[in-house]
């Protein structure tokens, strides 16, 4: 077929010359033939060169050349980027201690909900404490104690004013409808007057009284005094089981059964139902608070105010204390990243002044976008939470570990000058891209799953995290990188970094170490004992996060110097230890005349009290036993009685069992002066004239409720009782549950979000990273630090709490910074070079010199970047305070373990695989455009290579022989 068409070209040849008309169609068939091969050379050599873009390094290769081309323009986009920071105007420091670390699926924000449904309210009720502790040794139930106690009580609600925009706050305007919540203590101690003064006047105390812990009763009301009244001791008692009373002892002993009382609590309540309102408790509250510590002045009481604003306020001030630190770790890293610039570019022999602007453009990048990241989140109306005051310590030390990289590629490719700071640029940015993107994704997903955590306060530091790494990262690429531009133009013309024998010997030293390094890594026997050591490590890490415990401690997370520690202990030792009310509301209409209903709510009621730590029914506080008293005897007040004229009677106790009652009473009962403190607890309704029970609630008291593992467990057989009775619609409200789900949610948490970071990660490895073999041993060296950091902090003391867990986030974010480098390094299968002007690649052959080349790229940027971060962090070892000292201990673990395995385990594991495994390339096979495999395969056109052939044969017609 050949030899036909060829023939046939001969006699047009032939035709041409002896015709004029035919040579000339010859010669315009020929033209256009031409111009066919033409216009398809040039759409291979688009369509290739379209290919080459489609290329990761390619691609950071032209983001390079015209960051060098044009850095002034990419100035201009990170100066409109570092605008938003101008937003810190409006940043709102505030925690939310209470509800803040509870997910917003936790069984106890439905448990809230209801409660607010039955006080008809909006917002959670402010509670503030005060805490009255008696000085010199006295007791606080001791007269001239009392009525300290007395005068503090009425001055707080109805004298002391807070102040708010100009406006005075007194307690008795916004109280409602809690304004007698300290009642019992008023009754208590008007009864306490009463029988003093028959004492002094050497009287006899009256016997309608009876002044007894923990039940008083005065005329046949009952007064539980364990609700104010803590760390009491009784009087002894004699063999008669009496109490032994001498002729001597003080009044308050022989008026009362105590012999000791630690604590008197008054608590001021109030409403927050509406944002206004919400402001002026929350005003009120540290107003109060600053009053008791600064201008209190007393001899025999010592006041202390606890409450959920000044327990925010408190973790705020504690931030704020961090400010200077902050500025010491910026000194500290500024001098270093400095210190590491000059030096290394008095070894490339190219110091000049433009290394003092890359090293502040290193540490400026990551202030940016601190500061922008502020201001971002203010613009968007979230608030700042002391979580995210630390979150400068991790962005500074994550920020300046990519621009070492940088500044290493940059120098390593000095000799590229001539050719331009575009193809300097360019050939750093594809150098380092893709590694600084692996780690800067990672981190910001780490970060940005956490953000999807059911927790708020965690929410909110994560939210912050993920965007003030997102936007360091491109900061490092519009912003460092034209600063690398404009530094380009101070160096020196000349590219000899060999004109000194101390350069020389120090650079042979350099290779010679790492040479030999790099062959005890991939030694056999070496390898074993690195995988032996790697098992004993794995054993300490899993033993430490299989015994890390779920606790929430105030006393750590409060600073040490915080004047809230002492009531926080007195909280936890007296008060919650003597007095842990639960509230129980039934939620379903209640029928008093229907015997299996009422035999159903008996039985529920009986199971509460039955239950471990509960302190019996005579704490219990439940409007339907003394409406059934009321109900058969009708008032519990006798005047003969009180006068002395009669006995009281003692009436037969009522088995709730087989009451026959009805409503038809209740109206009397909640008017009565003794009971009408019930009507709180009830919501009726009439219904053709008849009273119809629609909800009501009732408190049931626990003691010995110090430790958060007896709060868990009584949380969940509370909840397990209000199951089983789900026909009364059963729910229960504890004052501290959102505490207790944040621990019951913490471990399930930090599993969740570290499995889905995980796997994000390895995702995002396998997208730039086209090797399975690194893509996995990366995915587990991550895993590894991870586990190793929470299992080391196990052992360290430390337990799962809120603060750990955001730890544990930026510690699986840092942990890529120290292995995707080298994996990604490891299974490149050539190196570039400039030479000449031109760009070179130089194959890598075996594991040895992948690895020489992988160290020698990322070792000592790694080292640098573990050190900066050190010491960004160093000087919050002298912050005595919690959250600081575990974000210090996780970072140290995290950049420990991590440069051990991203210089020790990982390319020893690499150097013992196989070479075909290792340089497997997964993009080769299924995106090169030569692999038959590929989507992007261009075959070669035979029409192409037929048009060649006919221009060569009418060139040389010896090619026709």
């Amino acid at each position: 077929m050949t030899e036909d068409r060829v023939v046939n070209d001969d006699d047009k040849l032939q035709m041409s010359d002896n015709d004029p008309l035919n040579a000339e169609h010859a010669a315009a068939e020929e033209e256009q033939q031409e111009r066919a091969v033409s216009a398809m050379d040039n759409r291979q050599e688009k369509l290739n060169c379209l290919h080459g873009f489609l290329s990761l390094r390619r691609m950071f290769y032209l983001v390079g050349y015209s960051v060098g081309r044009y850095p002034h323009a990419y100035l201009v986009v990170a100066l409109l980027i570092s605008i938003n920071s101008l937003g810190m105007y409006r940043m709102v420091l505030k925690d939310r201690i209470r509800d803040g670390y509870t997910p917003t699926n936790a069984p106890s924000r439905y448990e809230t909900d209801v409660l607010r449904e039955f006080y008809n309210i909006s917002g959670d009720p402010a509670m503030t404490i005060m805490i009255l502790m008696p000085k010199n040794g006295t007791t606080m139930h001791a007269k001239e104690n009392l009525d300290e106690a007395e005068k503090l009580s009425k001055f707080f609600l109805n004298e002391f004013n807070g102040t708010r925009d100009g406006r005075v706050l007194r307690f008795s305007e916004l109280c409602e409808p809690y304004c007698q919540i300290n009642k019992v203590f008023e009754l208590y101690k008007n009864a306490f007057d009463d029988q003093y003064k028959l004492w002094t006047n050497e009287k006899s105390i009256s016997k309608s009284t009876n002044l007894s812990y923990p039940l008083a009763t005065m005329n046949g009301f009952d007064i539980h005094l364990e609700r104010s009244l803590f760390g009491v001791e009784l009087n002894p008692k004699s063999e008669d089981n009496t109490t032994d009373l001498a002729l001597d002892l003080p009044p308050h002993r022989v008026i009362t059964n105590m012999k000791h009382v630690e604590v008197i609590v008054f608590i001021f309540r109030g409403d927050r139902d509406s944002a206004e309102k919400e402001k002026d408790l929350s005003k009120w509250e540290l107003d109060a608070y600053e009053w008791s510590l600064n201008e209190y002045k007393s001899d025999i009481v010592d006041v202390q105010i606890v409450g959920t604003d000044v327990l925010d306020n408190e973790m705020m001030k504690d931030g704020r204390r961090l400010t200077p630190f902050f500025a010491a770790g910026f000194g500290f890293e500024i001098t270093f990243v400095s210190l590491c610039v000059i030096l290394t570019a008095v070894y490339h022999n190219c110091l000049d002044q433009g290394k003092l602007l890359i090293s502040l453009g290193a540490v400026l990048c990551p202030i940016l976008a601190i500061t922008s990241t502020y201001g971002i989140v203010s613009i968007l109306g979230m608030r700042t939470n002391s979580f995210m005051l630390v979150m400068p310590f991790l962005v500074m030390g994550i920020g300046v570990d990519s621009c070492f990289l940088m500044i290493h590629s940059w120098q390593k490719e000095r000799r590229a000058q001539e050719s331009g700071t575009g193809n300097r640029l360019g050939m750093v940015y594809e150098s380092v891209g893709p590694s600084i993107t692996i780690t800067s994704l990672t981190d910001f997903l780490s970060f940005a799953i956490g953000a999807l955590a059911p927790t708020p306060e965690t929410r909110l530091f994560c939210i912050a995290s993920s965007i003030a790494l997102a936007l360091t990262y491109i900061l490092q690429l519009v912003l460092f990188g034209p600063i690398l531009a404009v530094a380009t133009k101070y160096e020196h013309k000349t590219t000899s970094t060999n004109n000194s024998k101390w350069r020389a010997w120090l650079k042979a030293c350099w290779k010679r170490c790492i040479n030999i390094y790099c062959k005890i890594l991939s030694n056999k026997l070496f390898a074993v004992v690195v995988m032996i050591g790697t098992g004993i490590y794995w054993y300490f890490a899993i033993y430490g996060l299989m015994t890390m415990k779920t606790r929430l401690d105030a006393v750590k997370i409060l600073p040490k110097d915080s004047p809230l520690q002492r009531p926080n202990l007195v909280l936890t030792n007296l008060v919650w230890a003597n007095y842990h009310p639960v509230t129980i509301l039934v939620n379903a209409p209640l029928d008093l005349e229907n015997r299996q209903q009422m035999t159903r709510y008996w039985n529920m009621v009986d199971e509460f009290e039955r239950m471990h730590n509960c302190k019996g029914k005579a704490s219990t506080l439940l409007w339907l036993r003394d409406y059934v008293k009321f109900f058969y005897y009708g008032e519990p007040f006798d005047l003969f009685a009180f006068l002395g004229l009669s006995t009281p009677e003692v009436h037969e106790e009522i088995d709730p069992y087989e009451a026959n009652i009805t409503t038809a009473k209740l109206p009397e009962f909640l008017k009565s002066p003794f009971f009408k403190h019930w009507d709180s607890f009830i919501h009726y309704h009439y219904e053709e004239g008849k009273i119809k029970l629609d909800r009501f609630m009732m408190n049931v008291a626990y003691d010995n409720t110090s430790s958060w593992d007896t709060r868990i467990q009584l949380m969940t057989d509370w909840r397990k009782v209000a199951h089983n009775y789900s026909d009364l619609n059963v729910t229960v409200w504890e004052p501290n549950g959102m505490f207790v789900d944040q621990m019951l949610s913490l471990g399930r948490t930090a599993t969740q979000t570290g499995i889905w970071t995980l796997v994000c990660m390895a995702v995002v490895c396998a997208i730039f990273i086209p090797n399975p073999c690194s893509i996995i041993t990366a995915t587990v060296s991550i895993a590894s630090i991870t586990t190793g950091v929470m299992g080391f902090l196990s052992l360290w003391s430390f337990d799962l709490d809120p603060v750990v867990m955001a730890a544990v986030l930026m510690s699986i974010g840092l942990s890529v910074d120290f292995i995707a480098h080298v994996a990604y390094h490891f299974q490149l299968a050539h190196r570039k070079e400039i030479r000449n002007g031109k760009i070179k690649k130089i194959p890598l052959k075996g594991s040895t010199e992948r690895l020489e080349h992988t160290l020698g790229a990322v070792a000592w940027p790694m080292i640098q970047a573990g050190v900066s971060t050190i010491c960004c962090i160093l000087p919050l070892l002298f912050r005595a305070s919690y959250s600081p000292s575990v974000f210090v201990a996780a970072i140290f673990l995290v950049v420990t373990f991590g440069m051990l395995h991203g210089l020790l385990i990982l390319p020893t594991f690499l150097a013992a695989l196989p070479e075909s495994v290792t340089t497997a390339n997964c993009y080769r096979v299924f995106l090169s455009s030569s692999s038959e495999r590929s989507c992007r395969y261009v075959p070669r056109r035979d029409s192409t290579n037929s048009i060649e052939m006919q221009k060569m044969e009418r060139k040389d017609p010896l090619l026709n022989n």
